[in-house]
């Protein structure tokens, strides 16, 4: 009974000094979160700029033949 004392003691000490060696000597060093770039997705591109004018202009092709008025069919007739 008589190392009882002491070693519980030596018990409780050396449970307190493991949480302050835990930490070393090293300096603490922060951490910065990691810097992200958002970049804008590119702009979709479209067909319709060139489509669009053909197809309005051939339209206007076919209208402008489809009314031809030389044609022999519009004569009255006598």
């Amino acid at each position: 009974m008589r190392f009882t004392k002491p070693l519980a003691l030596a018990a409780a000490l050396a449970a307190a000094a493991g949480p302050v060696l835990a930490g070393g000597f090293a300096p603490v060093v922060p951490v910065e979160p990691p810097t992200v770039v958002v970049e804008p997705p590119p702009a979709p591109r479209s067909t319709w700029g060139v489509v669009l004018p053909i197809v309005l202009l051939g339209g206007l092709i076919a209208l402008a033949v489809a009314n031809d008025s030389d044609s022999e069919d519009d004569t009255p007739a006598e």
